[in-house]
Parts: C-alpha cells; structure tokens; sequence
C-alpha cells in the first residue's frame, strides 16, 4: 500500500486514544483510529468521545480519499450532525484542515496534526452560512495505543 495517500498519512495510521474538552467546560475520553484500507485508497476513520462515566458521548465514521486536485476528501457521518463531506482547505503542511456544511445550515471544521508522539483534534460546529464561531471547540490530545490492523478489509 504505497500510495500518495497512505505515504502522507503513515504516522497517524493506528489506535489513539487521549483527554477531550469542549470549550463549554465538559470533558471525557476519546478513541480515534485511522486505517488504509482498499489497498490504500482510503483511509477510514472511527472515532468515539465517551463521558467521564465511560458512556458515548459521540461517534463518527469516516473515508478519506484524495480527490483530482490532490486534496483530501472526507466522506464522514456523525452521529450529531448526520452525513456530510468535508474537503482539505490549506493550512500548515504537516496539519489536515477539513471544512463542510452540515444539514440545517450548519458547518463544521476539523483540525488535525502530529507533534512529536502526540495527535492533536480539534473540532466545531457552526451555525449559519457565516459560520459563527459561537459553538464549542473539542480539544483533544491523543497518544497512539495500537497500530494499524491487518484484517482482511478490501
């Protein structure tokens, strides 16, 4: 699986987990996995935020692939907003900036990066076509706790 998408991706492949808050005060855990998979075509991404309580707070699902211009794309559901595709916008190069909308005249943007042996989320929500920037923020800091799986996915 040697493919332009699976090269630029390489150090964030595995199983993460780490501490999460939203900028209204909440906290929990989240797990996050990211895995080639189509013979390194796509990368699907899982990712679960759980409650100090260890309920599900949140869950999303993802693709990611890159499109004609090189870009990536994220074809994603989550389990607050429905589905949604979000598309690379240009940011520093070692991060990965993606921006939707969302059903119900919502957007949501999604920041990612690798600093040493940590993996760095953020997220919002936003309301109206402005993107307001009123909606919490998730912070999360995650270490890697697996690698890859090797299953036999296609």
């Amino acid at each position: 699986m040697d493919t332009p998408l699976v090269k630029r991706f390489l150090p964030w492949l595995g199983l993460w987990r780490g501490p999460i808050t939203w900028s209204d005060g909440r906290t929990g855990l989240m797990q996050f996995s990211f895995e080639p998979i189509f013979n390194g075509q796509a990368i699907e991404s899982r990712t679960i935020a759980y409650d100090a309580n260890g309920a599900t707070l949140t869950s999303g699902h993802g693709f990611l692939s890159l499109g004609r211009d090189g870009r990536v794309v994220n074809n994603m559901y989550y389990n607050l907003a429905g589905f949604a595709v979000l598309y690379e916008v240009p940011d520093d190069p070692g991060m990965l900036s993606l921006q939707g909308p969302l059903p119900g005249n919502r957007r949501i943007d999604v920041a990612m990066f690798i600093d040493g042996d940590v993996l760095h989320l953020s997220s919002r929500i936003s309301e109206g076509y402005a993107a307001r920037n009123d909606g919490p923020r998730t912070i999360t800091l995650m270490r890697r706790v697996g690698p890859p799986t090797q299953d036999d996915r296609p």
